[in-house]
């Protein structure tokens, strides 16, 4: 959870961070001492000199000895904490009790970076819409389930389903979603960028100031009818919580 609160807040996946940082200091000890070259790696994390100089270059553009010989190298620097007057915000938000309910569709391992449409485009050359409509009332969720310690997730792009015998047929997977009480938030503009700025509101607003967290149990995009691309297109976000 940590992981995807982060990736929200600085704009870039918790694991990318941590990997450019690691490369940079990594750079600056190879310009600043004399350790070794695997010294150097072990320390920030590398098995061995031979994958820390891919990950290295691959950064860098130039080898790790090159950098120790004068070489220019990027610098990433520390996201630093700051206090800033602001606020003002203003979203449509709702403490909602839903009963358990059950989606079908197609389910994949996912992280901040992953390409979620590529997931939706599976789901839809796999099965028509119509068919996927007709499997319950017609609601189509896009599921982030199964968090990991490492800020690894499932996402899956499904609908509702109350034909379980027709949707497995269909080659879906199921996934019944407890009862559970949701911060449910309107969201108002085009897709990716209202769900971007919905959670941006729930960990920078909402939950702060509510004293809610995050239940860590899935929560949802709910989708409806419409052009995602408009400044009007409207759906929601389910948001699952408990008190602190």
């Amino acid at each position: 959870m940590f992981s995807r609160i982060f990736s929200i807040l600085a704009d870039i996946p918790l694991n990318e961070y941590l990997r450019s940082r690691k490369l940079t200091r990594a750079a600056i000890e190879l310009q600043g001492t004399k350790k070794k070259v695997i010294d150097i790696a072990f320390a920030y994390g590398y098995a061995s000199s031979d994958s820390f100089t891919a990950a290295f270059k691959k950064f860098h553009q130039h080898t790790p000895t090159e950098i120790r010989n004068g070489y220019e190298f990027k610098h990433y620097s520390p996201l630093r904490l700051s206090l800033t007057i602001d606020g003002g915000d203003k979203m449509e938000i709702k403490i909602e009790k839903k009963a358990s309910f059950t989606i079908a569709g197609i389910k994949e391992p996912a992280s901040s970076s992953t390409n979620f449409p590529k997931i939706w485009d599976s789901l839809f050359e796999k099965v028509g819409w119509q068919d996927l409509e007709n499997l319950g009332d017609g609601t189509s969720y896009g599921a982030c389930l199964e968090m990991k310690p490492n800020g690894a997730f499932s996402y899956m792009a499904g609908y509702d389903v109350t034909d379980i015998k027709r949707a497995e047929a269909l080659g879906l997977e199921i996934q019944t979603v407890p009862a559970a009480e949701y911060a449910i938030v309107k969201l108002v503009g085009p897709v990716p960028d209202c769900i971007h700025q919905g959670w941006q509101y729930i960990m920078k607003s909402f939950f702060p100031e509510t004293g809610f967290q995050h239940a860590g149990t899935p929560d949802f995009e709910v989708y409806s009818e419409g052009d995602m691309s408009s400044p009007d297109y409207q759906m929601e976000l389910w948001v699952p919580i408990r008190r602190e």
